[in-house]
């Protein structure tokens, strides 16, 4: 017996050593996955066109010019206007103004796995947040974005008792916010990751030491959200035909090519074209409804009990909106385009870029038509370490 219990005591103080000396469990996780990394980075590859930097870690500051232009047109039909005993027929436009942004931030990741932060120059509450994977043969990228506005562009059209009008508004503000939310998800697969890197001129974890280019497969999730729901506004629901809200989901995929010319040493352009074919679309859309009418005259009361809008500002003290219904609607498949371009030069552990990327989408629902052309340029000056 005593043997037993000194070989026992024996086992457990090696044990207790062997434990000391091995890292914790996150650290050895985090280990594994920094060494299938690394061992990723250079399988494959041709090193007479792409080189693998021996530093791993890039931080780059950026600079980023973003523009949405987000145009929504409603038409209140004649049908809808002879309820209300009127002859004619609206159409109302808006557009998000100001609608370019400049945006200042970071980004940071270790051999093209990273992610990166932004916030707006201007007083908008705009936000940028994206995350990004690039391999030898692969990419994801997720952008996140969101900003407050009052300021849009409106344009006003149609006929009321046989007369026609055509009114703009520029430099219009609304009386509370408009909230916007953006979310893009894309991810692709290079046919010739062996020779061709895209992350050499997106993420710069990668060098591209001579020209070559590649098909590429291609997915994308686009959403974006609208809302305008805010007692305050709810004169432009009315003349956007109740719509407060509108909510808007594409999914898409497509087939395309990207070509890294390297015209001098340590200089690099890309440019990547890739046309999508829009599979699945659903378009929602919430009503409101409030206590005030714009379409009724002084001393009138609607059937409903609504009331016709003052000419002074009292409306504001005691408005009401609330959401009556919601409208759903998916969408037959179409077609949209990718288009990327960047310049990336580098000097030693030093890297500069500047990479564009323009999105567009059409979609309509019920009397509401949706245009969204989504560009950005980001300017970034990096190291590596």
């Amino acid at each position: 017996m005593k043997r037993y219990i000194i070989i026992g005591i024996t086992l457990c103080c090696c044990i207790l050593l062997f434990a000391q000396d091995r890292k914790p469990w996150p650290l050895r996780v985090l280990n594994s996955v920094k060494t299938y990394i690394d061992s990723s980075a250079v399988r494959g590859i041709d090193h007479n066109y792409i080189q693998i930097p021996k530093k791993p870690w890039a931080v780059m500051l950026k600079y980023r010019a973003n523009d949405m232009d987000l145009r929504s047109t409603s038409t209140i039909s004649h049908e809808m206007l002879a309820e209300k005993n009127i002859d004619g027929e609206f159409n109302w436009e808006t557009a998000f103004k100001p609608r370019s942004e400049s945006y200042l931030g970071g980004w940071i990741g270790y051999r093209g796995y990273g992610l990166g932060y932004s916030f707006s120059l201007h007083r908008t509450n705009g936000r940028n947040f994206s995350i990004g994977a690039t391999g030898a043969n692969y990419g994801v990228n997720l952008r996140m974005r969101r900003f407050f506005t009052r300021n849009l562009e409106a344009h006003m059209w149609g006929y009321e008792n046989g007369v026609t009008f055509d009114i703009p508004f520029d430099d219009t503000e609304t009386w509370d916010d408009i909230k916007v939310k953006t979310f893009i998800f894309d991810g692709f697969y290079m046919f010739n990751g062996k020779r061709f890197s895209y992350a050499a001129a997106y993420d710069q974890s990668s060098i591209q030491l001579r020209s070559a280019g590649s098909f590429m497969l291609g997915l994308m999730w686009f959403q974006t959200s609208i809302d305008y729901a805010r007692p305050l506004n709810a004169l432009l629901i009315q003349l956007l035909g109740g719509v407060g809200r509108i909510k808007l989901h594409e999914g898409s995929i497509g087939v395309g090519y990207s070509y890294n010319w390297v015209p001098a040493k340590n200089l690099l352009i890309n440019i990547t074209a890739m046309p999508m074919l829009v599979v699945y679309t659903r378009t929602k859309v919430h009503l409101y409804d409030s206590n005030y009418d714009i379409f009724l005259d002084e001393g009138e009361v609607s059937p409903t009990g609504k009331y016709p809008v003052p000419d002074d500002l009292r409306w504001q003290d005691d408005i009401t909106l609330e959401e009556v219904s919601s409208v759903t609607k998916y969408g037959k498949p179409s077609l949209n385009i990718d288009v990327r371009a960047s310049i990336t030069y580098n000097f030693n552990r030093y890297f500069i870029n500047v990479f564009g990327q323009v999105n567009h989408w059409n979609n309509k629902i019920e009397y509401n038509k949706i245009k969204l052309t989504d560009w950005y340029v980001n300017a970034s000056l990096g190291f590596r370490f």
